[in-house]
């Protein structure tokens, strides 16, 4: 549906003969719109003004003349200044105070035709006019208001420890922030309104310049890391951009931040570093130190045969520690392999087979030791991975080492719910204080360095935390019981 005006005729003055057929169109025909190219052209003793006047700015040599003749001349006749939406502020002031009665943006909703011709109508029909002064003191408002607006833009944007910089489509710096300026070297004034390609530093120039196609294209955020020279030194920068859009205009430009990660970097490079010599630790650890306490306890079983009654205490208790040395070793491999692990998950893991190889090799290992099993294991799956095995190994073992009775007995038992398996071992050992309960397992501000604290129980701790279970320990009938609480599967 077209709109019809009161309008009659209309005054172009200007040079985008497009623009001037848009309005006569929008009225199907109901409004003749004269065209003129300069102000002098127009004769307005002849009538030629019209009913209103529309001065495009972008189309005449000298726009804040050409409304001053106009609005000089014509008097009562109402002129409209159209601008482009880049304009500046100062130049819309100078068109308001030289005679113009209102202003639209070209691409704003006001400036195009349709509503340009409804809005002449109503400058038309008002039943007072407003005064030429009063309008330039209202612009004067909203100038200083933008005004403010942007200082408290710069003053956000100057708070920003990264520097920050934004630019228009064709590249050129709309804006930055002083931490931008002092990575370029060069002040504000020298970067805004310039294209990339005037920055001093050509290594930032064109980091700042890549991906600027891809980033308009696709509407999507980019990343950049590179190294560049600044002030003489090696910097790794990471460079993120993103488009500035506008619903109806699309892709007007692009934001972007530089961020100085080379001290990351380095950290980074340091602990791979002391991974790779954790790593080669982990293998002397596990294959030389533990290879040759297998072979220390291999001979002391062969001596068993060549000892008297006394020298037996004495080997049973080398053996003994022996052992305790493998387990340590084991350990600190388990513990190592867990703390480097970058990514980790949970899996279906059996309980009755896992649970029952432990069991079988402490008897093995500690022969001394009499360990039961109470009822069935159940045939169930639980939420755990490869290391569940390294979980009841260990305090299998903790029972006995510890344990200060002639016989060292364990008993193990397990529940179940439809969501938890509730595993329980227990000891006739000497028990722990209620005080150091939660201490074993090295929880609290000093980990590992907790006084009591031993590696097995504090992977321990770590596993089931990974796999979002539990365990502690309370008071068993002989000695001590550590209850392990995992999730079916």
């Amino acid at each position: 549906m077209r709109l019809h005006v009161t309008l009659e005729r209309i005054l172009y003055v200007g040079t985008d003969g497009d623009y001037r057929t848009a309005i006569e169109t929008e009225t199907d025909g109901t409004v003749t719109v004269r065209s003129r190219e300069t102000a002098e052209s127009v004769d307005v003793a002849d009538g030629q003004a019209g009913d209103a006047v529309v001065v495009d700015t972008a189309g005449v040599e000298e726009p804040v003349g050409t409304v001053r003749s106009l609005a000089d001349r014509t008097e009562t006749t109402p002129v409209v200044a159209v601008v482009e939406s880049t304009t500046d502020p100062v130049l819309v002031f100078d068109v308001l105070s030289a005679g113009a009665d209102d202003y639209v943006e070209r691409d704003a909703p006001s400036g195009r035709p349709r509503q340009l011709v409804a809005r002449l109508e109503a400058t038309l029909s008002a039943a007072e006019s407003v005064a030429a002064d009063d309008v330039a003191k209202l612009f004067q408002r909203e100038l200083d208001a933008r005004r403010r607006t942007e200082q408290r833009l710069r003053t956000v944007l100057d708070r920003i420890p990264h520097p920050v910089f934004y630019r228009d489509s064709e590249g050129v710096y709309l804006g930055c922030n002083a931490a931008f300026e002092t990575l370029c070297g060069q002040d504000r004034e020298d970067i805004i309104g310039h294209r990339t390609d005037t920055l001093q530093n050509e290594q930032l120039a064109e980091v700042c310049a890549r991906h600027d196609e891809k980033v308009r294209r696709t509407g999507e955020n980019q990343v950049i890391e590179t190294t560049v020279t600044v002030d003489g030194e090696q910097r790794h920068v990471r460079v993120q951009k993103a488009p500035l859009s506008d619903e109806e205009a699309g892709i007007e430009g692009i934001v972007g931040s530089v961020e100085d990660v080379t001290e990351q970097r380095r950290q980074k490079q340091k602990l791979e570093t002391q991974t790779e010599n954790l790593e080669i630790l982990n293998s002397v650890t596990r294959h030389d130190i533990r290879n040759d306490l297998q072979v220390v306890l291999g001979m002391a079983e062969v001596l068993r045969d060549h000892v008297d009654e006394q020298g037996l205490e004495y080997l049973d208790t080398m053996v003994t520690k022996g052992h305790h040395a493998v387990d340590i070793t084991r350990q600190a491999r388990d513990l190592t392999e867990t703390m480097l692990e970058s990514e980790f998950g949970t899996e279906r893991i059996p309980l009755k087979s896992t649970l029952e190889t432990q069991l079988d090799e402490i008897r093995s290992t500690y022969s001394r030791a009499i360990v039961t099993v109470e009822g069935e294991i159940p045939s169930v799956s639980v939420l755990a991975d490869g290391m569940l095995a390294s979980v009841f190994r260990n305090i299998l073992a903790n029972g006995i080492q510890h344990n200060d009775s002639s016989v060292p007995r364990l008993r193990v038992w397990v529940q179940t719910t439809e969501e938890r398996v509730t595993v329980h071992i227990a000891d006739n050992g000497p028990g722990i204080p209620d005080e150091r309960k939660d201490e074993i397992f090295g929880r609290g501000e000093k980990g590992l360095e907790s006084s009591g604290t031993g590696l097995g129980l504090y992977l321990v701790d770590t596993l089931l935390d990974r796999y979002d279970g539990d365990v502690y320990v309370t008071d068993g009938e002989d000695g001590s019981e550590f209850v392990i609480t995992l999730q079916r599967a």
